[in-house]
């Protein structure tokens, strides 16, 4: 039995952070998809996106994975609240990948001491509404 949860704990990291001694970048993908309502008015909207973290080394991507919640309530909390009008625009969401980056740094900089992620990239993003 203990060998069963060692092996099931194993799989639910990310395949990139599975070696922590790597040394160079790698990626930390955010699963599942996000699925997000977002603006403000009567009008229901919502966006589905999927978002990988670029991590400086294995380390780090294994530090993102032990937070990976407390990321996605920040990914989730700024994304909800823009406007339409930011996610349609390309400037937009360059300005939105910009402020995620920080905020996600900013985190990350209070519980581990260091900002460990280098860039939010968009791998899907899809608008409804």
């Amino acid at each position: 039995m203990g060998i069963f949860v060692l092996l099931s704990s194993l799989w639910l990291l990310p395949a990139s952070a599975e070696d922590a001694t790597s040394t160079g970048p790698t990626y930390v993908e955010l699963e599942p998809s996000f699925t997000i309502n977002y603006g403000q008015g009567s009008r229901l909207r919502y966006l589905q996106a999927s978002i990988s973290l670029l991590v400086p080394d294995g380390g780090a991507a294994l530090e993102v994975s032990s937070h990976s919640d407390a990321i996605r309530h920040e990914i989730i909390m700024l994304i909800s609240a823009q406007d339409r009008e930011t996610l349609t625009s390309t400037t937009g969401r360059s300005a939105l990948q910009v402020d995620l980056l920080e905020r996600i740094q900013a985190y990350l900089e209070q519980e581990t001491g260091a900002p460990q992620v280098d860039q939010v990239l968009f791998t899907a993003f899809v608008i409804q509404g």
